[in-house]
């Protein structure tokens, strides 16, 4: 661990007068400095001391009033489940809390939900309106996605102080501009040239770029945190996820060949049978055929979560190892084959309950999260 910040202070200038003894007797009370330093650091570790039993009683009661209120409800649902995970999060024994206003949620749903019924269902009325509608989404995105980080922080507080988002908005569009581009441009293409295929997919050629754009947002996300009178920083590079999407990416391009193959090899046998050996076939085994898709399916599933893990594993510890504030070091040691079976097993339990077990699942992982990240600090107070 490196900590610079008192060592650097009590370092004596260097004068060319100054004898050979001496300038070992201060060399030596430097490095001294910097272990005193180092040995009055202290390891701090999150901890959540909620259960899936309190958040199910929670869960249940959202859902059922945002269903029964046509999701009108679900901004003071938020809050509430925010409420919830905070005040449950622990830190030398001081809670975290948000302080959130749901109206204010609500407000900026209402105008979520109108311009994505606009781009739905009226983006195909004319040119010019569909036009006008990609501008205006172009514009919103990066001013909405700001504000909701700084809602986000500005209501979250511990230690009686309130967390701030000092990201700018010149840093927003900068940021989030080419998200909202590539993400709109195939809609709007659509509209100008409805019959030219081979237009329309070119424009998932950009999306090649996103390694590149994630590691953008989470600089912008990661960098403008504040604390009080804390700042941070962030040395996360353009390139940082480049690996763990590469590695994804190639994986799922190999099973999805595997599969390409395997299923060209058993419809070729098909092929070669007679009808009578094919209806034998079928006679005998199709009482197996619903069981043994259902579990083909499940395990294309599970592979697939396994390159979602890897990636959300990578990210998450590249994020907030990278992640600094003055005298805090940040450490984020997420294992990836544990976090994958845990994924795996609230998959399976989510199914074979109906759903049910989605708010075990929910506090599963935010729990398994928090234990794999510490805050190294002299004090938190």
């Amino acid at each position: 661990m490196q900590i610079q910040t008192a060592a650097t202070a009590m370092w004596p200038p260097a004068i060319d007068t100054q004898p050979a003894t001496a300038i070992s007797d201060h060399h030596a009370a430097a490095v001294a400095s910097i272990a005193v330093a180092s040995e009055q650091q202290t390891e701090y570790h999150l901890t959540f001391t909620g259960t899936g039993k309190e958040y199910f009683r929670i869960w249940i009661v959202n859902l059922c009033l945002s269903m029964a209120t046509l999701g009108m409800y679900s901004a003071w649902a938020k809050v509430r489940r925010l409420k919830y995970f905070d005040r449950n999060t622990q830190l030398n024994g001081a809670v975290f809390n948000f302080h959130g206003d749901p109206k204010t949620i609500f407000r900026g749903r209402v105008i979520a939900v109108i311009l994505l019924f606009c781009y739905h269902y009226l983006f195909t009325f004319s040119k010019t309106l569909a036009l006008s509608l990609f501008a205006m989404l172009l514009l919103g995105v990066p001013w909405m996605i700001r504000s909701a980080l700084r809602f986000r922080l500005r209501n979250t507080s511990y230690f009686g102080l309130r967390l701030q988002f000092h990201g700018t908005l010149a840093g927003a569009y900068t940021t989030y501009l080419p998200v909202a581009l590539i993400t709109l441009l195939p809609g709007l293409l659509g509209v100008f040239f409805p019959y030219h295929v081979g237009i329309f997919a070119f424009t998932f050629i950009p999306y090649l770029s996103w390694p590149w754009l994630h590691a953008r947002m989470r600089i912008y996300q990661h960098k403008e945190l504040a604390f009080g009178e804390l700042r941070s920083s962030c040395s996360l590079t353009k390139g940082s996820f480049f690996l763990p999407y590469f590695i994804s990416a190639v994986a799922l391009l190999i099973f999805v060949m595997m599969i390409g193959m395997g299923s060209a090899v058993f419809l070729s046998s098909l092929k070669t049978r007679s009808p009578a050996d094919y209806q034998l076939f079928m006679d005998a085994y199709s009482w197996l055929l619903l069981p043994l898709g259902f579990l083909a399916v499940l395990l294309v599933y599970a592979i697939f979560l396994s390159f979602s893990a890897l990636l959300q594993v990578k990210v998450w510890n590249k994020s907030w190892n990278a992640t600094r504030f003055p005298g805090i070091e940040i450490d984020s040691h997420l294992p990836y084959r544990a976090y994958y079976f845990l994924q795996v097993k609230n998959l399976i339990l989510t199914m074979l309950t109906l759903g049910l077990y989605r708010p075990f699942a929910v506090v599963n992982i935010y729990r398994f999260r928090l234990q794999h990240v510490s805050l190294n600090a002299a004090d938190f107070g």
